[in-house]
């Protein structure tokens, strides 16, 4: 008797689970806009770009309340100090999310646009902005040094203290 109360509670979450609505999946570490009854966020994969080697972009387009915008239709642009590099052909969103593979040619401030048709609400051309740091593949470097030379000097200053304390205890 008891198990069966304990499957029929398991069944009714189950359910009740199965039946809940699901909102686009937010991005995680993403830039976030909002305009009109859009929300557009952006993220990069890796975090940091860096110049030479592929990056993943990857854009989620939800409505304001959270819920899945199938078949929206954007146009990629990527710009570089004034230059426009990339823009491509109509792209349709399926299910609020899409990735687009570019490699960055050179370090510097990148300037994305995601220009969302608005063909539901306003007929307009909606602008999404979005701003890319992309890295040298020496400006690492930059970091890892100073950190490697902080890590040194440390391991020097405990093999000196450890020397030391070896001493005293041998003259005692």
């Amino acid at each position: 008797m008891k198990f069966s109360i304990v499957l029929i509670g398991m069944l009714a979450i189950v359910l009740l689970a199965a039946s809940a609505k699901a909102s686009a999946d937010p991005l995680k570490n993403a830039f976030r806009q909002r305009i009109g009854n859009y929300d557009v966020e952006m993220t990069t994969e890796p975090k940091g770009p860096v110049a030479g080697s592929p990056t993943n972009i990857l854009i989620r387009i939800a409505g304001v309340n959270g819920d899945d915008l199938v078949d929206v239709p954007i146009t990629i642009r990527l710009v570089k100090d004034g230059e426009e590099l990339q823009r491509t052909n109509p792209i349709i969103v399926p299910y609020g999310h899409y990735t687009h593979e570019y490699t960055f040619v050179h370090a510097g401030k990148y300037v994305m646009y995601v220009d969302l048709n608005d063909y539901s609400y306003s007929g307009e051309t909606l602008t999404f902005t979005f701003f890319v740091n992309v890295a040298g593949p020496l400006d690492y470097l930059y970091i890892a040094a100073p950190s490697a030379a902080a890590l040194a000097a440390g391991i020097a200053a405990t093999l000196v203290f450890l020397k030391r304390k070896n001493k005293q205890v041998k003259l005692k």
